[in-house]
């Protein structure tokens, strides 16, 4: 076979292969929408030869919408003809978005129903853009992506990209000031997404749920499902996840901790009712799924334990946006479940005074137009640098200790890791979230107790909890202060929390 290098192979190799099996479902109107491998091809061809006709010089284009057929149509169409997808946060204001189309020096923008009312606030913010694309809707102020669908039918493109051609920008969350533009080549996603053998999930069924302006989404849901033949089902809400899990059966979903942690919850409540598990599980998972992966946070070995006693496995893998984004991926079954997963073949991990280092074909072409965070990024001998303490094994996986810029350095000179203790809090019932820093030089865990646990005093029960984790650290490492807030913390688009400056 001869070797995928770009994503536009990578379209047509999913068509050759798969052909008329399913690629993408989704429930529109009340109906079942069945999308193949094939049909995705010619509509990406289409939206390439448009692009190509109108734009005679490589462009950069915006995506802003979720996960959808005709979104996938769009994002895979620009990288057709060698341009360039930006998909941004659909859920930042107009004003951010157009912060970030002209920072990436977006000529093209593509947006779903939720926005199509904020085309005049970028018309004004965003001198550059040359042509807006509703991808559902007619509207006046906006082309209509079905109509150049069915204009350009049967049309292909004619410009090839190549490996190390950039393919994508993506934005990074933007937790701690500005957001960044990643540059991510197609040699650095292919690689990202065939790192791994097919392990003969052919026609298999994955629920895709998170953001697919998340990279971590769009390589391990979308990409790598072109690339193993399976069925993705769209999930269009985390308001209907249970509805849709039984709707569309999946065998496999990918998930952040925390979503993880909120459906055992309601499946272990349901058990309590019916001492049923596979209805237990069933009810809100369907009765095909087997495998759940997560990534984002810190997945616990109780929460994987909690999943085994309704045969599921669940496990974690590791990654960032600068490597497209897998370092590691979770194993079924692993032997190690406190570990983030084993390192991907082609992947290599150093550790430099704790820090996880790594070089590998996935790590991005840099920052877009911001040399001196580039540079920040890598070791001088050119390994990226994670930003995660850590540790590997002989068996190749790798272990997290903490982040290197939340390390609390007290005066006594101890060091802690704040992500030390909070994980010891993950799967707890009585704590929904939990953030710990340093506060004039005290341990300080700033707690939102979790508002469905039933207690007569759930502050004194939290206590009671903090008091047995204390127990099993040295008095340096103890949470001395406790804070109880009445409200979530602020979070990004994949629900990882906002850590606050203190």
């Amino acid at each position: 076979m001869k070797k995928i290098k770009t994503l536009k192979e990578l379209v047509y190799y999913a068509d050759e292969k798969y052909g008329e099996k399913t690629f993408i479902t989704e429930h529109i109107r009340e109906q079942i929408r069945s999308s193949s491998f094939h049909m995705f091809r010619n509509d990406c061809d289409a939206v390439a030869a448009w692009l190509e006709e109108t734009f005679k010089s490589k462009i950069h284009a915006a995506l802003i919408g979720d996960t959808s057929y005709k979104y996938l149509t769009a994002w895979l169409g620009i990288q057709c003809c060698a341009n360039v997808s930006v998909p941004l946060d659909t859920s930042n204001k107009a004003e951010r978005i157009a912060d970030e189309i002209n920072r990436s020096d977006c000529e093209v923008v593509f947006l779903d129903s939720n926005h199509t009312g904020d085309v005049e606030v970028f018309k004004r913010l965003c001198p550059s853009v040359k042509q807006y694309i509703s991808i559902f809707e007619k509207t006046e102020n906006t082309l209509f992506l079905d109509d150049i669908l069915k204009k350009y039918h049967g049309k292909k493109p004619q410009k090839t990209p190549s490996e190390d051609e950039l393919s994508a920008i993506l934005f990074t969350s933007g937790t701690t000031g500005k957001s960044k533009g990643v540059m991510l080549s197609h040699g650095n996603l292919i690689d990202n997404t065939t790192c791994e053998p097919d392990d003969s999930c052919h026609g298999e069924k994955k629920m895709t749920v998170l953001p697919v302006h998340h990279i971590f989404c769009f390589t391990c849901d979308i990409l790598c499902s072109l690339w193993f033949g399976r069925t993705v089902c769209v999930n269009d809400s985390l308001m209907r996840l249970s509805k849709n899990m039984k709707l569309f059966q999946p065998n496999t979903v990918t998930f952040v901790p925390m979503i993880a942690l909120s459906l055992i919850n309601k499946i272990e409540a349901l058990y309590q009712k019916t001492s049923d598990r596979k209805a237990a599980a069933g009810e809100v998972l369907g009765n095909e799924l087997y495998a759940i992966f997560t990534g984002g946070a810190y997945l616990s070995p109780d929460i994987q334990k909690r999943y085994k006693k309704f045969g599921i496995d669940i496990s974690q893998g590791y990654g960032m946006t600068e490597c497209s984004p897998r370092i590691c991926s979770g194993k079924m079954n692993t032997p190690f479940p406190e570990s983030v997963g084993k390192i991907v073949p082609g992947c290599e991990v150093r550790i430099d005074d704790g820090e996880i280092c790594v070089k590998s074909r996935s790590v991005m072409m840099g920052y877009y137009k911001n040399p001196e965070e580039t540079a920040k990024a890598f070791t001088e001998d050119g390994w990226l640098r994670t930003g995660d303490l850590g540790y590997k094994n002989e068996s190749g996986y790798l272990f997290l200790t903490g982040r290197k810029k939340n390390l609390i350095i007290l005066s006594n000179g101890e060091n802690v890791s704040p992500e030390e203790l909070e994980n010891q809090f993950s799967g707890s019932p009585r704590i929904k979230e939990i953030i710990v820093y340093a506060k004039n030089d005290r341990i300080t865990a700033e707690i939102y107790p979790d508002p469905e646990y039933k207690a007569n005093d759930i502050k004194s029960d939290i206590r009671v909890e903090v008091d047995k984790v204390n127990d099993s650290f040295p008095p340096s490492k103890r949470i001395v202060s406790i804070v109880f807030r009445d409200k979530e913390f602020e979070k990004t688009a994949s629900r990882k929390i906002i850590r606050p400056s203190f």
